[in-house]
């Protein structure tokens, strides 16, 4: 019937869109995009746009209608705003599918990951690492603010770039403040790192990941640009703690296609806000799983994402973590955005929702 969009901003100050799908049948469905409103809502708007494309159609038929979008904006799409426009409604066509089949979305997207061991059980409870951003103005409010990660229950945390020290100073910097935080939560948390492309060569890359290795890094996140998958592959192929890529704009299974044969990276990290939608996470958590790595997805500070990602990792079987906001300071569109709020157990779990669509 009609697609709606809805601005938000982030505490970034970076523009992000909700999409509410409407159906006649009065149903309606919400899915985000990582992108600004105004470009989404033209993607959609324009003639010819999204919502021309799905007019009249049976909402239920949420792949087909996938490929009915990304097959009519090819000329203008295939990669890109595009595709997070075609992802923020893939998501709410299966919200919808969900409420009108009153089942939750997670049992609607089962994804085969060719191996004996999976039993094709879904998981009840998941568990998502908390990304502390910003992470403070010194090693003191750093560590103020990972201990109140710990206190909230979150079992792993991740470590931000940022301005007064890491990836900035000095490789010895760097060591001082991943050791002052794995000092703060302790051996048994894990800790992942994200350099936001900040490392410009892969000697200063390599330099650095071997200063830190000895507080055993899950991950390192985003080491290089973007672009320089050789420089992923030769760095790969000579450290010991995992490389993480993904988020950085990239889209679609097939450029995750590329990430895996040509950066040789061990962890792979599509955006429920950005690469495609629902189930083209789980096909490239699938590709990921024929290699033996592990999909890790992204979705800083954007609940609707968080919420498709709770439903991912209940059937993925490569998916330890996800991604959750712990953002300072808080802000309405992450606290707030969510009925039910998401909520992180003692153990660091969250509960998958048994209530119809994404819940």
């Amino acid at each position: 019937k009609e697609i709606e969009t809805i601005a938000l901003v982030d505490p970034g100050k970076a523009q992000e869109t909700l999409v509410r799908v409407h159906t006649d049948a009065g149903i309606t469905g919400i899915g985000q995009a990582e992108s600004p409103s105004l470009v989404i809502d033209a993607i959609i708007r324009t003639d010819g746009g999204l919502q021309d494309i799905l007019h009249g159609e049976d909402p239920l038929q949420v792949e087909r209608l996938w490929q009915k979008m990304y097959a009519a904006t090819g000329l203008f799409g295939r990669r890109g705003v595009t595709i997070a426009d075609i992802g923020a409604v893939e998501t709410a066509l299966w919200d919808i599918a969900g409420k009108a089949l009153e089942v939750p979305v997670c049992q609607l997207i089962w994804q085969s990951c060719c191996t004996v061991r999976e039993t094709g059980e879904i998981k009840k409870k998941v568990k998502p690492y908390a990304t502390v951003y910003p992470p403070g103005e010194n090693v003191e409010e750093i560590r103020e603010r990972f201990m109140l990660a710990q206190e909230r229950g979150f079992q792993a945390m991740k470590l931000e770039e940022w301005p007064g020290g890491f990836a900035h100073v000095s490789i010895r910097r760097d060591a001082e403040i991943v050791h002052a935080v794995r000092e703060t939560i302790g051996e048994d948390r894990d800790l992942l790192i994200d350099v936001q492309n900040r490392w410009y060569e892969v000697g200063q890359a390599l330099a650095s990941i071997r200063a830190i290795e000895p507080y055993r890094p899950f991950f390192v996140e985003a080491p290089l640009p973007a672009d320089n998958l050789a420089g992923y592959a030769r760095l790969a192929d000579v450290v010991d703690t995992r490389i993480a890529v993904g988020d950085w704009g990239f889209t679609t299974r097939f450029e995750f296609e590329e990430i895996m044969e040509k950066g040789r990276v061990d962890v792979v990290q599509p955006s429920s806000v950005r690469s495609g939608g629902i189930s083209e996470i789980a096909r490239i958590a699938e590709a990921a799983y024929r290699r033996g790595l592990i999909c890790v997805p992204h979705a800083w500070c954007h609940m609707i994402g968080v919420a498709a990602e709770i439903h991912l990792a209940a059937v993925l079987p490569n998916m330890p973590y996800f991604e959750m906001p712990l953002a300072f300071p808080d802000s309405p569109i992450i606290s707030e955005l969510l009925t039910p709020p998401v909520e992180v157990d003692s153990d660091g779990f969250i509960e998958v929702p048994n209530r119809p669509g994404l819940g």
